[in-house]
């Protein structure tokens, strides 16, 4: 499919160098609209909606958050969250008029292993925009990965 103009826009916000370094999209080259329609089928095709799972990665950083950089337990216990802040904020590459703080929220196993990293712009990505990242973005959420950790969280 051909991107549209709107489309070509937000793929050059998402390109490396202009919100980020290292941009969101990776060495994937599908259409903006395939890599969305995409990842929002794995996550319908398990009865589940991108918008619970960007909710679920933003109650983990509100949980982390409270933590005030410390390791905090989440989800009785089924997880631990930290978050490492950076001062400012990062606006949606969407250009939608949102912008969260720059933050990276690490998700452990009670054996103090990771299952996940992420941002609070991703939540925000996934929940509004149904974006997890292009394949071979270094900060990519999978979503499987996600759909597992949510699982075992929520059940």
């Amino acid at each position: 499919m051909k991107e549209n103009p709107a489309d070509k826009l937000i793929r050059d916000r998402l390109e490396p160098g202009h919100i980020s370094v290292e941009g969101f999209l990776g060495t994937d080259k599908r259409p903006i609209a395939d890599i969305i329609a995409a990842d929002t089928g794995a996550v319908e095709a398990e009865g589940l909606t991108v918008e619970l799972l960007g909710d679920f990665l933003e109650n983990l950083h509100q949980i982390a958050d409270a933590g005030w950089e410390g390791r905090v337990p989440a989800y009785e216990g089924n997880v631990t969250v930290r978050a490492d802040e950076t001062l400012g904020q990062i606006p949606c590459p969407f250009a939608c008029g949102s912008s969260c703080h720059k933050a990276e929220v690490v998700v452990k196993d009670p054996d103090g292993n990771d299952l996940l990293r992420f941002s609070p712009l991703d939540a925000h990505l996934i929940s509004e925009h149904g974006f997890f990242e292009g394949n071979g973005s270094p900060h990519r959420i999978e979503p499987k990965q996600l759909i597992e950790l949510y699982r075992h969280c929520v059940g």
